[in-house]
């Protein structure tokens, strides 16, 4: 169940890095320009990766706890996100993010902590163990699309690429955006910044010296 479980945003969000250094690379980006491109409130980003992760597997073992306060955990999480989010909105791929991640937070918000899912999709993909434990409540972060809201479950997972993408998933719309985001801003880590490529031009004085 922990692996069906996993085949959504998650899995999503890992190809598209890799997407974006492949295409990053193909663009002529570099791979240690990664380790120096900084993120303004980069711990905040990674502090909200690792909440949503340990909720999500203490849903999954069952925990009280964390089932019963999922909302305030949400919560959380998203807010860390978008502080993350807004100081870097220099960014323009982070406007993909912001949106995505909004779209997503609606969703489970407006749901009691739970995202939308379309059970029938996950039938058809043969997602029997994730399917049977929605089905049972074992999975509250997950409710059937017919069970939310009119406008949410618009927001919710109910989207594949299965017909002709090789790897299986069910993604909302949501986290195809954060995907992109996440595709663009590897590519602009990875190649040269139009900062450093214009403190390269010469520049002239008022006497006519050439400045470097």
């Amino acid at each position: 169940m922990v692996r069906e479980d996993r085949k959504g945003s998650d899995r999503l969000i890992a190809e598209a890095i890799v997407l974006g250094i492949l295409v990053g690379k193909i663009r002529g980006g570099k791979f240690k320009r990664l380790g120096s491109f900084a993120l303004r409130f980069s711990w905040g980003i990674l502090l909200a990766v690792c909440l949503r992760l340990i909720t999500h597997i203490m849903i999954f073992l069952g925990h009280p706890t964390f089932i019963e306060h999922r909302m305030v955990l949400f919560v959380i999480t998203y807010c860390l996100l978008f502080i993350a989010l807004f100081f870097n909105m220099n960014y323009k791929c982070m406007w993909l993010i912001m949106i995505g991640s909004t779209m997503n937070f609606a969703a489970i918000m407006f749901n009691g902590g739970s995202m939308p899912i379309d059970v029938a999709l996950l039938e058809k993909m043969e997602f029997t163990n994730m399917l049977n434990s929605i089905k049972v409540g074992a999975l509250p972060n997950y409710i059937p699309l017919n069970s939310a809201g009119t406008i949410t479950a618009y927001l919710g997972k109910r989207f594949t690429l299965s017909n002709f993408y090789p790897l299986n998933h069910i993604f909302s719309i949501g986290d195809i955006l954060v995907a992109l985001g996440i595709c663009f801003l590897i590519q602009n880590m990875m190649r040269p910044s139009i900062y450093r490529r214009t403190s390269d031009v010469i520049k002239f004085d008022h006497k006519g010296k050439a400045l470097r």
